[in-house]
């Protein structure tokens, strides 16, 4: 699967946001994983894929799933290029962290906790661990036992990990995040 450099990205999703505006659709989404590493903590050169909550409203979805075709196969991008995997286990938040913005196109962040809570829980590949790492930095001002608290109540539920796994991960970012900190 070719990957989406931060240009790849921002061309695709302007070339979306074009088509969407000749449709007169505006449309604002909630993303999460790599996009979100890509171009708001600029920790990676490029994603896999950009993960979103497409929108409830069936002719809006529809539209949406069609210019995502036609944006892929324009600029020879696998048809997942963007695409609602995270609506699964859902997001529950959205913030005002603004990934890309677009007048018919605008993709926020979930909240902070929520995508530490996330990223703890898929822990894959030194990506999603250094991905955490600075998602935790992003989260200044708290003490840990209380961010712990907001973070696990995001916690997904499938697939299951044990508590003690994502609290074991939990405190290994940590550590490493703020090795000299008062707990």
């Amino acid at each position: 699967m070719k990957k989406l450099s931060v240009t790849n990205a921002k061309k695709a999703l302007k070339r979306l946001a074009d088509l969407l505006k000749e449709n007169n659709t505006k449309l604002d989404m909630t993303v999460a994983g790599g996009i979100v590493s890509l171009f708001v903590l600029k920790s990676r050169n490029a994603t896999h894929d950009i993960d979103a909550i497409f929108p409830a409203n069936h002719r809006k979805r529809n539209l949406l799933e069609k210019l995502i075709t036609q944006v892929a196969d324009e600029m020879k991008l696998e048809k997942t290029w963007l695409n609602d995997s995270i609506s699964f286990f859902g997001l529950e938040t959205k913030s005002n962290i603004v990934v890309f913005k677009h007048k018919y196109l605008i993709l926020r962040a979930a909240k902070w906790e929520e995508l530490l809570a996330h990223k703890i829980h898929a822990f894959r590949s030194k990506d999603d661990i250094n991905d955490a790492r600075l998602i935790l930095k992003q989260l200044k001002g708290f003490k840990k036992e209380g961010l712990f608290c907001k973070v696990k109540k995001y916690k997904p539920i499938s697939p299951h990990i044990p508590d003690e796994k994502f609290r074991e991960r939990f405190e290994q970012l940590w550590d490493e995040a703020y090795p000299n900190k008062e707990k």
